[in-house]
Order: structure tokens, then C-alpha cells, then sequence
């Protein structure tokens, strides 16, 4: 069985990008240099994308959320990707917004990632991180904390559906009662 049978055969449903360690675990019979040959060769072929070093896709359709959270480990989708998809502003973003540990912008394949370094308490806290197959990502609540967190106070268009039950709890839990969190609560709470 070849190696792109192993991974199409073994893979989650969902996955669409695959790092060296889990094209090996989906493929046991190819390791170390017989790993790298047949990547090497499927890449050259086509059958097999080189993304970026060590992130490979079966094709050009794979999730680019997923690439961002691969690219960047510890790392969770957040602030305007989460913000405009729930509708919280209403300005369209076509990058992609990600928690991590470094600030660094990247282009890759055409798309934009700005990964934002947050402290690795933060990071590494789960709560209000949801979790769906191969993607993290923050809860609306949890990614308004970040914003707010790292950029100040600042203006959404559209907070009808924000817990602030929630962001209380986060404050405290995750963001240990910071300042310019509880003052936006205060200002919004009705």
C-alpha cells in the first residue's frame, strides 16, 4: 500500500494537513528515510503538497485554519478571525488571527497569518478554547478577553450574543482579573 493510501485510509475525516510525525504514524511502514523518499517523490509528482517544512496536504483544498494551528504549536485561532465570524464586528477579514508564542506575520500559499505572542499562562489555558478535530480555537468570549487583553479597550459592533458571565470567569481564571477587561465589562454591562 502506498503512502498516500495509508494516509487517506487512516486519517481523521476532517484532517486535511499532516505533519512528518503523523504521516508516519498514519503510514508505520514508512519511517526515517523511507519516509522522506516517498515524500520527496510524492511531492515531485504532485500527489502530495509541500505546504511549508514539515507540513504536507493531500491538495490545494486543505483547511487553512488547521495549517495555522499546525504552523505555530502551542497556537489557537483567535481575535479577528473568531471576532468577524460571530458576527461581533462586521468588517471583513481575509487574514487569519492566531494566539501563539512569537509575533510574527507570514504568507504563505497566498494566505496571510498574524500569529499575536500572548503570555504562555494564557497560551496554555484551555478554558474557552474549543476544540474540533484538528483546530483550536477561542470561544467569542474568549477571544474578545484576548483582544482587549493585548490591544486595550476597544469598540465591537455587535455584543448581543457575548456572555459576560463568561468573560467575568475568564477574567479571573485566564487573565487573572485584568484591568482593562474589567473596565470594558463595567462599561457593558447593562
Amino acid at each position: 500500500m502506498t503512502l498516500i493510501k495509508n494516509i487517506l485510509k487512516h486519517k481523521s475525516p476532517s484532517q486535511t494537513v499532516f505533519s512528518l510525525s503523523e504521516l508516519e504514524s498514519l503510514s508505520p511502514n514508512y519511517t526515517g528515510v523511507k519516509l522522506n523518499s516517498a515524500i520527496k517523490y510524492l511531492v515531485k509528482r504532485g500527489e502530495l503538497i509541500r505546504i511549508s517544512k514539515g507540513l504536507y496536504a493531500i491538495n490545494n483544498n486543505y483547511s487553512r485554519i488547521e495549517f495555522a494551528n499546525k504552523y505555530r504549536v502551542p497556537s489557537y485561532i483567535s481575535f479577528y478571525t473568531v471576532l468577524a465570524d460571530k458576527g461581533a464586528v462586521f468588517q471583513p477579514y481575509t487574514s487569519i488571527f492566531i494566539a501563539s508564542q512569537r509575533s510574527e506575520e507570514k504568507v504563505i500559499d497566498g494566505q496571510i497569518y498574524i500569529y499575536r505572542k500572548i503570555k504562555d499562562e494564557i497560551l496554555l489555558n484551555p478554558k474557552g478554547i474549543d476544540i474540533e478535530g484538528q483546530i483550536s480555537t477561542a470561544s467569542l468570549e474568549r477571544a474578545i478577553c484576548d483582544k482587549l487583553y493585548l490591544d486595550g479597550i476597544e469598540y465591537f459592533d455587535n455584543t448581543r450574543s457575548v456572555n459576560l458571565e463568561k468573560i467575568r470567569v475568564l477574567n479571573a481564571e485566564v487573565y487573572k482579573n485584568n484591568q482593562t477587561i474589567s473596565t470594558w465589562i463595567s462599561q457593558n454591562t447593562k
